[in-house]
């Protein structure tokens, strides 16, 4: 008796070739999103992370009687402005200010009262092998009422930039343009010393 062969028909195969392409248009996308999404997610936990952790200071600023200008968080003095209760820096800086914060200042805050925080570098600085970059943003912070009842107003405000949402220069490894605010895809974490309040954000 001799077999008969059988194989796909040409109807069969054009059928498969179909799913395989409907299946491909929905998957790839969601597989393009995933580094995106990573990002978004790293952003999101530095900024939870950093708003507990400032909210640390200024329970401990309460707890230590509301007038002084530095606290004690796990073994590292941060300095305060006593009108607020928000960190602005190390002690070694002596910053209490929330209108004379600098790129330095804001560095310290974000290294000292995180655990383990990102590794970062001054926005003008080389970013290559860095998470964030940190800049001042002076004055943009609005105005914010201390506990005496005062209103203080352009107070500045804390950029930190994550460097995998920029454009660095191949030469020099700094951002190019430099980042602010508004910069064109730019991610990362703002923090304003005289409300206390952490925000993230994403220009895409």
């Amino acid at each position: 008796m001799k077999m008969k062969q059988q194989g796909f028909s040409l109807i069969e195969l054009v059928i498969v070739i179909v799913i395989l392409g409907l299946l491909a248009a929905t998957a790839i996308p969601r597989f393009l999103n995933v580094t995106e999404d990573a990002q978004n997610a790293s952003v999101e936990g530095v900024a939870g992370g950093l708003a507990t952790a400032v909210g640390f200071v200024r329970a401990q600023w309460e707890v230590d009687g509301r007038r002084n200008t530095s606290v004690i968080l796990d073994g590292t003095s941060v300095s305060l402005d006593t009108r607020f209760g928000f960190p602005t820096g190390s002690s070694d800086s002596g910053n209490t200010s929330v209108t004379a914060m600098t790129n330095q200042t804001c560095q310290e805050v974000f290294d000292n009262v995180l655990q383990s925080a990102p590794r970062n570098v001054i926005f003008n600085e080389d970013a290559r092998d860095q998470r964030y970059t940190v800049k001042v943003e002076n004055g943009v912070g609005g105005p914010a009422t201390g506990i005496d009842g005062s209103t203080v107003a352009n107070i500045d405000l804390c950029v930190y930039h994550q460097v995998a949402s920029l454009v660095l220069d191949q030469g020099n490894g700094r951002p190019s343009p430099v980042p602010d605010l508004t910069t064109a895809g730019a991610k990362g974490v703002t923090y304003n010393p005289g409300t206390g309040q952490v925000l993230s954000f994403s220009n895409d």
